[in-house]
């Protein structure tokens, strides 16, 4: 492998936890990533021989594998990137990516939500028939006789029967004496199980992010959430944002084939480790419903994508979908279906739908906004009977892209930050209270909200270079510290001799930028003002639309995983929500999530949710008249005397 030292700094990037790895020289690739803070699995302490340390790098020109990667890695992973990252040597800019089974430990990810009471009515639902052997006195198909049993003792009446389904069903009649289950969904025969299996009956709802995957295992019976993971999002390795993964996908048949079998495989990995876990076979999953912003839609299901990324943005289909789960290749039942509820528009997808569904906003009294905070947030005003939606480009500043020492919500991770006014010394809270190593969105959020409280920053978002609390690198770039890599939890990460101009202590210690210390640059507070500017403006767009004021809003729904953790204070502090009561915001969680087990539970809340879409306007903010004047005003942060 090629030791050359490089001139300058070398540049990692990780996913999927989002974190940038600066290095001065060449550096072991194992050394690189535990030197950064992460947890990468290492059983043999770098030695190449346990084939734990496994990642995939992203670049096209791949070092070849050496001895002991050969030893260790099929062909097939070889192929595709996959390297020991103790055998590898970071020596120049590239990407890697660490799979969740490398990873020493699991970033936070939210999949809980505010659970709905509803009366569960699943789409698909089990009889217990004891059938007879046909005679040569009284001949009768299998299949009819299955038809006839139905029809007289449940009164269910068969339209089809799954190919699939038919094929085994002799089988699966003699092995068990003419005592059998069968599966029926919308008058379709969708499964055959031998004996009585009316109490097995299990679903999967999954809510399909842009960067996270939350999957749910669900009894059909009696609609309890059995267990439920989430899962990073493995698309993420071809682009951070939703038009990154458009136009990777339309460059070729063979690029939208790969983008699609790396979030089929995040899936059904992750309904194989919730069903191992519960001592349920993915052949007893008879009905997924699946929600997501309408380009995940699309690529889940192996749908073109151009048409999505050239204006006007149109969507390929506004009808729900069932699609047959085999048919994209995950394991259940033989016949079992997916259910996808429809989208709203070209970046208004299922997800909001379920939001809406899962808040109830649309039959509230008075005027609601909700908010689902993600890489794309959308934002729906309803009122009046009517619902007006919004899709805006907050970018991934809140999962810690963008962001100098950002990272995701994994181990380590400040989310938390408060700044002394009087002695200017922070305190930060880490995930999992470990040694600190980068910042996450809810801490970057808190940052410049304090930042700006402080007299730091001012309401154009620029450091107050008069500050004697504020370091500059070599570029001559003010900046604030936060931690050191590998301070504890909670500690104060200044002592409290006060610093002169240059960013020198008086006494002995330095202040200093360039010691690997974690920092908020210029740049950072820049990339929240844009993230908190486009959702100011989503919002402020609705309302004049709506011809009213923000002091018409009865309430404020946060949706979201970034959303669970946000303090709503600071939210208000940095403009992204009109100055309001906080008795009129809420927390919801994984809104999303709860809405698909929702509509995979209840084909009355199937209804519900197609009623709600068809019902639901959306406004298209780049061609409102006033989008350029919004948002301009949305990027300034409150005056100090506005800040509660």
């Amino acid at each position: 492998m090629n030791e050359k030292k490089v001139q300058g700094k070398i540049k990692i990037d990780v996913e999927p936890i989002g974190k940038r790895i600066s290095l001065e020289k060449p550096t072991n690739g194992l050394k690189a990533i535990v030197g950064a803070g992460i947890g990468i699995k290492t059983v043999c302490g770098g030695q190449g021989v346990c084939g734990k340390c496994r990642i995939i790098i992203m670049d096209k020109n791949i070092n070849p594998p050496n001895s002991r990667e050969e030893k260790m890695l099929s062909k097939s992973e070889i192929d595709n990137g996959v390297r020991l990252s103790c055998q590898q040597v970071f020596d120049r800019d590239m990407k890697i990516y660490i799979p969740a089974s490398s990873l020493s430990e699991e970033q936070k990810l939210q999949v809980k939500g505010v659970e709905k009471e509803l009366e569960v009515d699943p789409p698909v639902k089990k009889y217990h028939l004891k059938l007879k052997r046909s005679t040569l006195e009284k001949p009768e198909s299998d299949l009819g006789q299955i038809k006839r049993v139905l029809e007289s003792e449940y009164n269910i009446f068969i339209k089809d029967i799954d190919f699939e389904v038919l094929k085994m069903m002799p089988d699966v009649i003699r092995k068990n004496s003419w005592d059998v289950t069968v599966a029926v969904r919308d008058g379709e025969i969708i499964n055959i199980e031998g004996g009585d299996s009316t109490e097995r009956s299990y679903g999967i709802a999954v809510d399909l992010g842009t960067t996270k995957i939350a999957i749910f295992l669900m009894d059909l019976n009696n609609g309890k959430t059995m267990d439920s993971k989430g899962v990073m999002n493995p698309q993420i390795s071809f682009g951070e944002d939703v038009m990154s993964r458009i136009n990777f996908a339309m460059q070729d048949p063979e690029s939208l084939d790969k983008i699609q079998s790396v979030v089929v495989e995040g899936i059904r990995e992750g309904i194989k480790k919730l069903c191992s876990k519960n001592s349920i076979k993915t052949s007893e999953i008879l009905e997924m419903a699946v929600v997501g912003n309408t380009a995940m839609h699309h690529l889940l299901l192996g749908f073109p994508v151009r048409h999505l990324g050239l204006s006007p943005f149109v969507t390929l289909a506004e009808d729900p979908l069932s699609v047959k789960a085999r048919e994209v290749k995950i394991d259940t039942a033989p016949g079992a279906y997916i259910y996808i509820p429809p989208p709203i528009a070209g970046f208004v997808g299922s997800d909001h739908l379920a939001m809406i569904l899962s808040t109830g906003i649309d039959s509230m009294k008075g005027n609601y906004l909700g908010v689902d905070i993600g890489t794309n947030t959308e934002i729906a005003l309803a009122g009046n009977g009517t619902i007006t939606s919004v899709s805006t480009a907050s970018g991934p500043a809140f999962e810690g892209a963008q962001i100098r020492y950002g990272m995701r919500a994994a181990p380590g991770a400040i989310e938390r930050v408060i700044i002394d006014e009087d002695t200017f010394v922070p305190t930060v809270q880490t995930i999992n209270d470990k040694p600190a190593a980068g910042i996450c969105g809810s801490g970057i959020l808190d940052s410049v909200a304090e930042l700006l409280r402080t007299g730091l920053i001012n309401e154009r978002g620029k450091f107050n270079r008069d500050s004697k609390y504020l370091c500059r690198d070599d570029k001559d770039e003010y900046q604030f510290i936060l931690a050191h890599p590998g301070d504890d939890n909670g500690s104060e990460v200044l002592d409290k001799k006060e610093p002169d101009q240059k960013g020198e202590k008086k006494g002995s210690d330095k202040l200093s930028c360039d010691d690997g210390v974690i920092t908020i640059t210029q740049k950072d507070v820049v990339e929240i003002q844009l993230a908190k500017g486009a959702i100011r403006t989503g919002i402020d767009i609705l309302l004049e639309n709506a011809d009213i004021n923000f002091k018409d809003i009865d309430g404020i729904i946060i949706a979201g995983a970034f959303g669970s953790y946000i303090d709503p204070r600071n939210v208000m502090n940095i403009g992204m929500f009109p100055m309001v009561g906080l008795d009129k915001i809420s927390q919801v969680g994984n809104a999303a999530g709860v809405g698909s087990r929702m509509v995979l539970l209840s084909n009355g809340q199937r209804r519900k949710a197609e009623s709600i879409a068809k019902k639901t306007k959306y406004l298209e903010l780049t061609v409102f008249p006033s989008f350029t004047d919004h948002f301009v005003t949305a990027m300034q942060l409150p005056k100090p005397k506005e800040i509660i």
